[in-house]
């Protein structure tokens, strides 16, 4: 298995009857899916003129078509380009050029931002839409779905660009992460290891398809094991409850905030959520109190901290359950096969205990900065990922964040991070 298109026949293949995607309570088998990726992929080339390695935009919220696009833009040899729905029209136009997108998929949702965003942006020969009626200058997805003429699968390897997606530019302008086939095929393996995912579960997947943890960990394994996923853009605790306890959900990965809110639900009882088995947060510390809540409101459910970086493909560290209280504000131990660094400035190891930055080596490590070329010399160097984030190690390997790197304040002459502020 060399790529993200092998991984989805291989699965299509094996478990053809088996559900792969639930939607708005409709459940899609790997048989059904992978027509409608085969339709896309052969449309993309045939009657869009996509070429190979030309990027392919996805401006969607999580929903069955942002998948059927996603796998069929890779099977046509397409670099996928997700894109924030949350963004403004002209950061929406700054990833569109810059990436030089060839093609565009729009959810009617987002379409008067998109419409916005592609004034000036002469790359784009092809709008696609999704439920956006009206305009002509845009193909309806459901035509492209019918065709009848297969794809030409794509030849890509380990080291070809799958997917380029944006870092969120909290230091400037944001930049295209290239994350490569073999980065993904390395995560799955990783969630797998980390998180202790099986054939047999269900995961909801709440998180954003133009982020990493659903683009790069849930779905491609969840395909890999022949799983399904109950795919949803819902937000609120009540219906995020509601459909845990509807399609027998057994896995929930989320942010902190999101637990939070749950952990809050005053009607939480009346849910039937005994399939649930885990629940895995990344993105901030979770509470103690809020930890502690979760073991009494989900006894047996394994509660799980993760830690990845869009530059790191997603899952890089866990915090196993047994450790989700007595180490709460650590992100946990580095995955198997890779390597993590604490340094001073100049670039010296520092032992354990020490804050400095973290830096990532291994398999999940990106390619680079898509035309960025100084951006990528300076945060990867040596196959060492500079992550700008600072942390310390403790002598069992578990490591604790600080803050960012430039958000070091100097008092009095001692450096001071952020969350000894908070």
């Amino acid at each position: 298995m060399k790529s993200l298109a092998d991984l989805w026949r291989l699965a299509a293949d094996e478990f053809p009857d088996r559900t792969g995607v639930i939607h708005d309570d409709r459940p899609h088998t790997y048989r059904d899916l992978d027509a409608m990726i085969r339709a896309f992929a052969a449309s993309l080339q045939h009657c869009v003129g996509v070429q190979p390695g030309e990027r392919v935009a996805l401006v969607m919220p999580n929903c069955l078509h942002s998948i059927v696009c996603y796998l069929g833009a890779i099977r046509a040899g397409a670099i996928a380009l997700p894109v924030n729905v949350r963004l403004k029209p002209e950061e929406m136009r700054f990833i569109l050029q810059d990436a030089e997108a060839a093609a565009v998929v729009v959810h009617a949702g987002v379409w008067d931002a998109v419409r916005e965003a592609l004034w000036g942006v002469s790359s784009v020969r092809h709008v696609i839409g999704v439920e956006v009626e009206g305009e002509a200058s845009v193909t309806p997805l459901d035509g492209l779905l019918r065709s009848d003429v297969d794809a030409q699968p794509s030849p890509a390897g380990p080291d070809d660009v799958a997917a380029i997606i944006y870092t969120s530019g909290t230091t400037g302008r944001p930049k295209g992460a290239l994350i490569t086939h073999g980065n993904v095929l390395f995560n799955v393996k990783a969630a797998i290891r980390g998180h202790g995912l099986r054939p047999d579960d269900r995961h909801l997947l709440v998180v954003p398809l133009f982020h990493v943890t659903g683009l790069n960990t849930i779905l491609p394994t969840a395909f890999h094991q022949g799983a399904s996923v109950v795919v949803t853009s819902a937000l609120s605790p009540r219906e995020l409850l509601a459909l845990i306890e509807r399609h027998h959900v057994t896995t929930f990965f989320g942010v902190p905030t999101t637990m939070i809110l749950l952990a809050q639900t005053p009607e939480l009882d009346r849910f039937d959520v005994g399939a649930l088995r885990l629940i895995a947060y990344s993105g901030a510390p979770m509470p103690v109190r809020i930890i502690e809540r979760l073991r009494r409101l989900f006894p047996g459910v394994k509660l799980h901290n993760f830690f990845g970086l869009t530059e790191t493909t997603s899952c890089t560290t866990v915090l196993p359950d047994h450790q989700a209280l007595a180490r709460a504000e650590s992100i946990g131990r580095p995955v198997p096969e890779l390597e993590l660094r604490i340094v001073d400035d100049a670039g010296h190891a520092l032992p354990s205990g020490e804050v400095g930055e973290l830096l990532v080596k291994g398999p999940s490590v990106v390619k680079g900065y898509h035309n960025r070329p100084e951006a990528t010399a300076e945060a990867i160097v040596d196959g060492w990922l500079h992550t700008g984030d600072t942390a310390y190690i403790d002598e069992e390997g578990y490591v604790f964040l600080r803050g960012r790197k430039k958000e070091l304040i100097i008092v009095g002459g001692e450096n001071v991070y952020p969350v000894e502020v908070e």
